[in-house]
């Protein structure tokens, strides 16, 4: 591809996601799906991005997607209000993860007539929202902020199940001895060296922020220290995108910390930090959705996938509906907000990497799992624009406290 048009390209792409996003907030309908489907023009329809040579770079610019995301929505919870609704977003993630690997391995195994471990693979693959989309969504929307932060931390916790529990399965089909217990194990230990690796990080770079606050180039040294967190988290088996979301928790929430740590500022995560990320998010999530278009090839459109991909959706959003049923009967303060609840299920890059991983396991007649997933992402993101719409158009606007009267 000539690199002017490549140019051209980008800069189209970019002033779609601004006005992408000036028109959410005018009309509540969010840019992904033009994103997307800029992605599906660029990739198997007019065919200048091959889509089978994006395959190769969608764990590092997802990984980077993600960190990105992921950091901006720690920056931005209320520490206090995390710790009030760890709980509710507990519960919504084990019920939606579970009961969606569940209903879609059933439905393989009963009626597609799938081997179990296949099925359950494939459900494992599909069983997580998408931190990606979720985060800068609610991010934007007219919602109390606990509701923000429920949804927020429950897609991030989602993303990990699903890693864990897809790369668990894969060992145990190559292997067939890690035993039951390693995959809760493997849960266990990824948690906690996440928090420990993004607690710790975080109170150190407050003290470091704290030392050097009169120098320059602070935002590029704390993205630098991002990337070295993520790295140094997953090499010692922990999930760098949760130790990140704590990372930015922590910075996020500085004034906390002031007399614990002895700083002496309490406003070290300063306005230009905060702006300088937000546009690197903008960027980053516009060709973010754009690349995941481009990545849908043209197979996705036989009969067999439309149908397995419509069925596996139809049980999302039933088992979803039940999962947010029983939170906000648990929790009642949640029970207004159900509709946005249940409309944020949208399945992202996450599943479409993870997709990617029995195949290159050899794991046999996984070679439909990409196509399968595809169908998934784009399906559930019309759901979820869907839900947003009409919460935005139901909703009257939250005061400047978050909170409603």
């Amino acid at each position: 591809m000539d690199l002017s048009f490549v140019f051209f390209v980008a800069g189209t792409i970019i002033l779609i996601g601004f006005f992408g996003s000036v028109s959410f907030e005018r009309t509540k309908v969010p840019d992904i799906l033009v994103l997307l489907g800029i992605g599906i023009l660029l990739g198997p329809v007019f065919g200048l991005v091959d889509p089978g040579s994006l395959t190769h770079f969608a764990e590092y610019f997802g990984s980077f997607a993600l960190m990105i995301i992921l950091f901006e929505g720690g920056m931005d919870m209320d520490m206090h209000k995390l710790l009030r609704e760890f709980g509710s977003a507990t519960l919504l993630v084990l019920l939606s993860f579970a009961l969606s690997v569940v209903a879609i391995a059933g439905f393989l195994i009963i009626v597609m007539q799938w081997e179990p471990v296949r099925a359950l693979l494939l459900g494992t693959i599909m069983g997580c929202t998408s931190a990606a989309i979720v985060i800068p969504v609610v991010g934007r929307m007219n919602l109390k902020e606990e509701i923000k932060t429920m949804l927020s931390m429950e897609s991030a916790f989602s993303d990990v199940l699903a890693i864990v529990a897809t790369v668990s399965l894969i060992e145990f089909i190559k292997l067939r001895h890690i035993g039951m217990q390693a995959p809760f194990h493997a849960v266990a230990s990824s948690f906690s060296i996440a928090i420990m690796g993004g607690v710790v990080s975080g109170f150190l770079w407050l003290k470091v922020l704290d030392i050097f606050r009169e120098r320059k180039y602070s935002y590029m040294t704390t993205l630098a220290v991002m990337l070295i967190v993520y790295g140094s988290v997953n090499f010692l088996g922990g999930s760098g995108p949760i130790a990140l979301l704590i990372f930015g928790i922590i910075l996020g929430n500085s004034r906390d910390f002031v007399k614990f740590l002895k700083l002496r500022s309490c406003a070290l995560m300063d306005d230009t930090i905060k702006f300088l990320h937000g546009e690197i998010t903008f960027f980053v999530r516009t060709f973010f959705f754009v690349y995941m278009g481009m990545m849908i090839s043209s197979d996705v459109l036989r009969l067999q996938a439309l149908i397995i991909s419509g069925a596996i959706v139809l049980g999302i959003l039933l088992m979803r509906y039940l999962s947010v049923s029983v939170t906000s009967a648990v929790f009642l303060e949640k029970r207004h907000d159900k509709l946005i609840m249940l409309a944020m299920l949208p399945r992202g890059l996450a599943s479409a990497v993870l997709a990617t991983l029995p195949v290159s396991a050899n794991i046999r007649d996984s070679e439909d799992f990409i196509n399968y997933t595809f169908v998934v992402i784009v399906l559930t993101n019309i759901i979820m624009t869907a839900g947003v719409f009409a919460t935005e158009q139901r909703k009257p606007p939250i005061p400047a406290g978050g909170a409603e009267s």
